[in-house]
This record gives C-alpha cells, sequence and structure tokens, in this order.
C-alpha cells in the first residue's frame, strides 16, 4: 500500500496528539470546576448513572475517526491494473546553444548551467509531450531524437558543454535546419522548437532558415541567455589550469551580449514569441502562453499501471465509528423524556456528516479524473455536484472554478468563460477565488480569439482578455502577492503586443488593397493612354506615309524633268563641241575624278542644292556606314570578382 499523499500522515500524527491533549485538558479543567461547587464525596452520588469508562469509549472513538479521515485524505492506493490510456501531445524540439560565449557568468552560476535549468523547468511541464535535444555552436546535431523517455532526455542535458561539438562559432541557422530536418518525418502535429541562446550569430543563411521553418510551418520561441550589456568570457588555460580571457584573434578580449533584435524577429516571423530570461518561472511562462495553447494531434496508446484507491475503506469506517459515537448513551439518557430530541439531533448529526463525506467523495472523484488528463469527465462530475449546492454561495463559487478549469483543459474555451463568470458573481465567494477567476477568464478569452480567423472577432476577445487580466491585477493587489498576479502583467503586456500586432496588420492590408486599388486605376488609366496614343500612331503614320507617298511622287517627277533638262544640255553640249581638235580630250581627261568621288560629289552638291537625299542616296550613304563600322575595334571589359574573407570566430 502507498499514498498520494504521504506528508499527511505525518501531519496526522501531530492532530491527533492536539485532539488527545485538547480531550485531557478539558478532562481536568471540568473535575476543577465540579470540586469548586460541589463536595468530592457528594460527586458520586450527583453524577450516578454516569460512566467514566463510557466517556473513554466516546473519546477514543473521536480520535479514531479523525485519525481515519487523515488517512483517506492521504489517498491509500492498494493493487494496480494495466490500462491503455490514449495521451495527446505536442512534439518539442529544445536547441541549446554550446558556443564559448555561454560560459559567461552574467547569468548565474553562467549561460549554459541556466539553460540547461530551464530546460529540466520545462520537461516537467510537458508531461504528455515528446522531447528532443540539438546542440549547436558552429554547427548542430540531433544530440536526442523526440521521445518520452524522460530519463534518457535528462542525460542527453546534463551531457551538454562547450566542448560537446569542435567547431567553434555560433550558427542560429544551422540549428533551424536540424530542426526541419527532423520534423520532416512528423506529420499531422505542431512543430515546435524551443532555441536557448545568447543570440550572437556568426554565419550567414539565418534567412533562408527562416524560409524553410516557414514551409513546414516550424514554430521557433525563443529565449534569450544573457544580458544586453554583455559580460567578459572566461575559459581555462589548458596548460597553466588559470582562467583566463578568451581573445580573438588579433588579441583583444571578446564581450559577449545578448542580441534580442535577432531572436525576436526570428520568433516573430515564425509565427512565436521571445522570451528573455528572468527568474525560474520562465519556462512556465513560456509553456503556459505559448506550447500549451497549441493543440496537439499527435495520439499515442499507452499502457500504463492504475493504482486502486481505496480512500473509501477508511472513510466508511470513519463515518461508522462517529455514528457510534453518537448513540453512545453515557448510561441513562435513553431514560429521560428528551430521548426522542436527543434521537433527531443525532440523526441529523450523521445525515450531515454522511452528506459531507459524500461532497468529498465526489470531488475526489472530480480531482482524480483530473489527475488522470480526463477533463471532459470531471467537468460531468462539477456540473452534476453544483445544483445540489444553490445555498452555499461560497462552496458553490469553488466547484464552478473548478468547472471552469477543467472546461478549459479540456479546450472547451466556451463553457470555461461561462463557469468563470458564474464564480467571479458568487456574493460570497472569496477574493483569492475571484482574482483566479478573472485571470483564467482572461486566458479563455485570449485562447477564443486564437480559434477564430475573423481580424474583428479576435481583438474583441482579446480586448476583453486585457480587461480580465487588468482585473485580476486589480485585485491582487487587496490580497497577497500570488503567481497570478505576475501571470496577470506578463500575459496584459503580451495581449498588447498581439493587439497592436493586429492592428498593424489589419492597416497593412487596408494598405495593401489601397495600393492595389490604386495600381489598377493607374493600370487602366496606362491602357486608356496607351489606345488613344496607339491611335494616334496609326493616324501619324498614315498621315507620314501619304506624305512620303506625295514626297516620292514629287522627287521621281523633278528627277525626270532633270534627266530631260540634262539631257538637252548634253545634246547643245555635243554639237557645240564638234569640229574641236584631239588635243582636248587630254584636257578633258585630266579633269575628270574618280567614280566614286564624282558620284559623292554630285550626291552632295544635289543635297545641298535640294536640302532632300534621293532613296538612292540614303542607300548609298547607309553603305558607307556599315564599312566604317566593321573597320572598328571592340573591346570588351574585362570583369572581376572580389574575393571575400570572413571572420572566424570560435565563441
Amino acid at each position: 500500500m502507498h499514498f498520494e499523499y504521504s506528508q499527511i500522515l505525518w501531519l496526522s500524527i501531530l492532530i491527533v496528539a492536539l485532539l488527545g491533549f485538547f480531550f485531557w485538558w478539558s478532562w481536568q479543567k471540568r473535575s476543577k470546576l465540579l470540586n469548586q461547587f460541589v463536595h468530592a464525596k457528594l460527586v458520586k452520588q450527583l453524577t450516578l448513572g454516569l460512566s467514566t469508562n463510557r466517556r473513554l469509549t466516546k473519546i477514543c472513538l473521536i480520535m479514531t475517526a479523525v485519525t481515519l479521515l487523515l488517512v483517506s485524505v492521504a489517498r491509500p492506493k492498494l493493487g494496480f491494473e494495466w490500462q491503455e490510456m490514449e495521451t495527446q501531445g505536442l512534439d518539442i524540439l529544445v536547441a541549446v546553444d554550446t558556443s564559448k560565449s555561454m560560459l559567461a557568468n552574467d547569468q548565474i552560476p553562467n549561460r549554459l548551467e541556466r539553460a540547461k535549468l530551464a530546460v529540466f523547468d520545462l520537461m516537467r511541464l510537458a508531461k504528455r509531450d515528446r522531447l528532443g535535444l540539438i546542440a549547436f555552436s558552429g554547427t548542430a546535431f540531433l544530440q536526442c531524437p523526440l521521445t518520452i523517455d524522460r530519463n534518457a532526455f535528462m542525460q542527453s542535458v546534463n551531457s551538454l558543454n562547450t566542448k560537446i561539438i569542435p567547431q567553434g562559432g555560433t550558427a542560429i541557422s544551422e540549428a533551424v535546419n536540424e530542426a526541419v530536418r527532423a520534423f520532416k518525418k512528423e506529420e499531422d502535429n505542431h512543430k515546435v522548437l524551443v532555441l536557448f541562446t545568447d543570440g550572437e550569430d556568426h554565419e550567414e543563411g539565418i534567412a533562408a532558415s527562416i524560409e524553410k521553418a516557414k514551409e513546414i510551418g516550424l514554430k521557433v520561441f525563443t529565449v534569450g541567455i544573457g544580458t544586453p550589456e554583455g559580460e567578459l568570457i572566461q575559459i581555462r588555460n589548458s596548460q597553466t589550469g588559470n582562467f583566463d580571457f578568451l581573445k580573438d584573434e588579433n588579441g583583444n578580449v571578446v564581450k559577449s551580449r545578448l542580441n534580442e533584435n535577432l531572436l525576436q524577429q526570428l520568433s516573430k516571423d515564425t509565427g512565436a514569441f521571445y522570451l528573455p530570461m528572468q527568474g525560474a518561472d520562465t519556462s512556465e511562462r513560456l509553456y503556459s502562453s505559448g506550447l500549451a495553447g497549441l493543440t496537439p494531434s499527435r495520439v499515442e496508446n499507452q499502457m500504463t499501471k492504475r493504482f486502486t484507491e481505496r480512500y473509501r475503506w477508511p472513510l466508511g469506517l470513519a463515518i461508522l465509528l462517529l455514528i457510534i459515537e453518537k448513540i453512545l448513551p453515557e448510561v441513562k439518557r435513553l431514560r429521560q423524556k428528551n430521548t426522542s430530541s436527543f434521537t433527531h439531533r443525532n440523526a441529523a448529526i450523521v445525515i450531515l456528516l454522511t452528506s459531507s463525506c459524500l461532497v468529498k467523495a465526489s470531488t475526489t472523484e472530480a480531482r482524480l479524473h483530473m489527475d488522470n488528463g480526463d477533463y471532459s469527465k470531471a467537468l460531468e462530475v462539477y456540473e452534476r455536484i453544483i445544483p445540489e449546492y444553490e445555498n452555499d454561495s461560497s462552496l458553490k463559487a469553488r466547484l464552478q472554478y473548478n468547472a471552469g478549469t477543467a472546461a478549459y483543459n479540456a479546450k472547451d474555451y466556451i463553457k470555461a468563460e461561462e463557469y468563470f463568470k458564474k464564480a467571479i458573481n458568487q456574493t460570497k465567494a472569496p477574493i483569492s477565488l475571484q482574482q483566479r477567476a478573472f485571470y483564467n477568464l482572461g486566458n479563455s478569452k485570449y485562447r477564443l480569439g486564437e480559434t477564430t480567423q475573423n481580424p474583428d472577432e479576435k481583438m474583441k476577445q482579446w480586448t476583453e482578455a486585457l480587461k480580465q487580466f487588468q482585473g485580476a491585477h486589480s485585485l491582487s493587489k487587496q490580497i497577497e502577492e500570488s503567481s497570478e498576479d505576475k501571470d496577470a502583467l506578463f500575459n496584459s503586456e503580451l495581449v498588447k503586443k498581439r493587439l497592436k500586432q493586429l492592428e498593424q496588420q489589419q492597416q497593412q492590408q487596408q494598405q495593401q488593397q489601397q495600393q492595389q486599388q490604386e495600381n489598377k486605376n493607374q493600370k487602366n488609366e496606362e491602357e486608356q493612354k496607351n489606345q488613344q496614343q496607339n491611335s494616334d500612331n496609326n493616324k501619324n503614320e498614315e498621315e507620314q506615309q501619304n506624305k512620303n507617298k506625295q514626297s516620292e511622287e514629287k522627287e521621281k517627277k523633278e528627277e525626270e524633268e532633270k534627266q530631260e533638262e540634262k539631257s538637252n544640255e548634253e545634246q547643245n553640249k555635243d554639237k557645240q563641241s564638234e569640229g574641236k581638235e584631239s588635243g582636248d580630250k587630254g584636257d578633258e581627261e585630266k579633269g575628270q575624278a574618280k567614280p566614286e568621288q564624282s558620284q559623292n560629289q554630285s550626291d552632295n552638291e544635289q543635297i545641298q542644292k535640294d536640302g532632300k537625299m534621293t532613296p538612292e542616296q540614303v542607300k548609298r550613304l547607309l553603305d558607307s556606314l556599315k564599312q566604317q563600322e566593321k573597320s572598328l575595334i571592340y573591346r570588351p571589359t574585362e570583369k572581376r570578382k572580389a574575393n571575400k574573407r570572413g571572420i572566424i570566430r570560435d565563441w
């Protein structure tokens, strides 16, 4: 036999001891008071019929019953059975930076050890999720594949150090690429990468890695380790054994700083968010605000041990002993006239005890379903119990709060919202309960906003969620500071950022739509303008063609007239030159030019005279230009590629 809450057993010893002391003290005080008013010799006569043994028996019955009730609350379990359970969970890959920059001690004891502690906290929260581990520095490798074996995962995390990867530097893109390769075989489930790093990236390719992550739907949550101010890196000298500061290739001391801008951009581009490492609750905020909201689709059947609850045995025995204690008289009370009233009183007490135990049993059943992850059945139990306590506002408020919690874990956010509102509206509900109800109501509103695709509805739900978180923060001022207060402040800031992002997206969409409409209108105007221009060009071409045709006809006519005049002049010239001596022939030959020169000269004279060129003249001019172009020497310019050498960094 073992107990679910074994610490209650130690508490029961103290409670029973205090109860025994109380009965002894009351017995002694009663005897002293009786002796003050009655002589000792008359006590036996006045208390005739009363039995000391019966009084001791009643005290023993009460103490035994209290002990059994405490044992029942400790939830004893005896025996077990194998049960096949269907579980759902996420697939989470954790990437830890193991570069030398993680040895900086701006996080106590250093960045790497602090990251390992945060990973362990995340493991305890992700009870039903598969976890995997990626170690990276200058390169990355999958140290632990996705598994539900917590021991194997813990061993992989404990083995992390700055020497586990030989290649130095920091390449965040390599970690993202390794996660993409690991998730390629996983289908129909959310793909999550949690990146613990200081954000120093010495390699290129992060943009391409982000695109690969977006293609497979990988969400990259980043946790920044370190401070923006930075810290020097201490390393142990392998020769002397002393600590020294890390230096670069130029002999300068290296100071490592947290690069929050890169990590924020990486998470934003993949639909996740960034968290700085602040306190021990960083992993809790990461899981509750980010990972817990993702709906798991991976279903696995596992054989688990289910221990049999035995709390009913001590509970039933305790009820029986209390009934016997109330029925057992101190001798002659049954013979008195008020026997019937005494019996009725005892019956009422027995009924009250029985009903309270039944309430405890019902709530215990609901709690058992909650612990086993069967939130729907727990909700059914709470819904069955709540109508029975209309007159007890305080107890009803607690049951309604528990029902809302069960509905929230069952992803039924509408019903969760309903029960949290009912718990808040109960007049006798404690302030601490109302504060938690406001906080969880805000979470329900936020999840409802995530489930809708309508931007207006999303903004409405998130605005309501922000109001509830602010209400939880206001109520926390009336009570002691609690974890819910810090969570409410964090969630308020988160919702404000998401609302701002949503407003920016809507503005961008409106601007894009407006730009598209303007581009469309401009395109239509350009098309109309082009059509008008084409129409004008066609008209001008027709006019130009007509003009050219007229000009050609005119030129042809003028050319014919010139040829006729020239023919007439030659005839007259021949007539005049008849009878001249043959010596004049040599003079004529001397004065003649070469055919090409004569022709070009004639063309130039004709152009200067008329101001126009004939088609034949144009053709001869083009042929001349082509001959000149062939004589030109073409020498192409030489292009030289710059040889870029990257800086090698080993931290």
